[in-house]
């Protein structure tokens, strides 16, 4: 007897890769007024959940998108965990898109 497999836990994916992150959020609900370039620069990844995202580093959910003035929502730390490495710019396992060009 074969059993199915179980899907790939979003914790298990490779997601210290920005492209990674970025292209995470293809599917994304567009319902929420946000950047996914944004995010995915910010740390974020999008779960498929709902409009949940998680930081690759601190592994912190957001889904709270509104906004007091109806614009696009902004990114921040208050997003992360206060010891997340990240934010705080001591990760050293973030791969940026433009890392290549970057080197060049």
């Amino acid at each position: 007897m074969v059993f199915p497999l179980a899907p790939r836990d979003e914790d298990e994916r490779d997601m210290r890769s920005e492209l990674q992150r970025f292209i995470s959020f293809s599917a994304f609900p567009q319902c929420a007024n946000v950047s996914g370039l944004r995010l995915a620069q910010a740390g974020f990844f999008y779960t498929g959940l709902s409009v949940m995202v998680k930081c690759f580093c601190c592994r912190r959910n957001h889904s709270d998108w509104r906004t007091d003035d109806g614009a696009l929502f902004r990114t921040g730390n208050f997003m992360h965990e206060t010891d997340c490495d990240f934010m705080l710019g001591t990760d050293t396992s973030n791969v940026p898109m433009d890392e290549n060009s970057m080197s060049q």
